[in-house]
């Protein structure tokens, strides 16, 4: 039996008796609450590990495995939708998007939907420039097509004609063929802002030597870089053996350093002439020029 508890009655001074269990209900929500409390204050200075323990082996069985699986899948869910708020947009993306058809959709909710696209290449200023990303090093490149260029006497078709080639399946290009010229000169401008930083580029004039060529003995090939020098190549396009095919006739080399994405406005010069001899010129087909980082 537990120890006995003496209550003092105010008005007759008698001491009665009572056992634990007799005792009022309010008193014994007291001592509960005081040893509540107690048990609460010692409960939260405990490893929380055995809270969680707890409540896991509370748990019916096969409700843990499945609170994991959707822990899980909302992880994978919330993964799968970061690519869409961080698509690396390739460098000066917006900026160059601007010349292509307005009507041109690009799937941005991730960067392998977004560069898929790009690979492949999108066309600009109506199929006069097209513009891609190169799948090894992800920087732009550029080709900038004849009716993008500034010939001399390009637009009297006495001295040159301008015929459709297939790009592809769906795109038709110009390409500007010579008759018959003495003074020959082809140049094209470029803003090298848009060529992405840090990259070793290479130009090039993608061209066709038709048989019937003539005069083609010694043509100038220039670059022209803002504050450096530039540097000639000369070329005798008669020698090419393989008439009829397009070929690739390097420019010259520049490397984008930081330099040319502050100086936004600044532009390289691109030429192949042939003004000095003033001999008769034939036979000389002119797709563009391509400018990508060189391999």
């Amino acid at each position: 039996m537990g120890a006995r508890h003496s209550i003092k009655n105010p008005k007759d001074g008698d001491v009665k008796t009572e056992e634990p269990s007799k005792l009022r209900p309010e008193i014994r929500s007291k001592t509960d609450v005081i040893y509540n409390a107690a048990q609460r204050y010692k409960g939260e200075s405990s490893n929380k590990t055995d809270v969680n323990y707890n409540a896991a082996a509370l748990r019916p069985a096969g409700e843990s495995n499945k609170i994991t699986d959707a822990n899980k899948a909302a992880t994978a869910n919330i993964r799968a939708q970061l690519p869409y708020r961080r698509t690396q947009l390739p460098h000066y993306l917006n900026e160059i998007l601007k010349e292509a058809d307005p009507h041109l959709k690009l799937d941005k909710s991730s960067t392998d939907r977004l560069y898929g696209q790009l690979y492949n290449g999108v066309h600009l200023k109506q199929n006069k420039k097209k513009y891609w990303i190169d799948r090894a090093n992800k920087a732009n490149c550029f080709m900038l097509y004849a009716k993008d260029l500034s010939i001399t006497w390009g637009e009297d078709d006495r001295y040159w004609n301008w015929v459709d080639i297939k790009e592809t399946s769906d795109e038709n290009i110009l390409a500007a063929e010579l008759k018959s010229v003495c003074w020959l000169e082809v140049c094209g401008r470029f803003e090298t802002a848009a060529l992405t930083p840090e990259t070793l580029y290479e130009v090039l004039f993608v061209v066709k030597v038709k048989e019937n060529a003539d005069g083609l003995e010694s043509i100038t090939l220039r670059l022209i870089i803002p504050n450096k020098s530039s540097k000639d190549v000369t070329v005798n396009l008669m020698n090419v053996t393989e008439r009829e095919k397009w070929i690739e006739v390097t420019v010259g080399e520049l490397f984008t350093s930081n330099e040319f994405k502050r100086k936004k406005r600044e532009e390289i010069e691109i030429f192949l002439y042939e003004t000095e001899k003033l001999n008769c010129k034939q036979g000389l087909v002119v797709k563009g020029i391509v400018i990508r980082p060189k391999a």
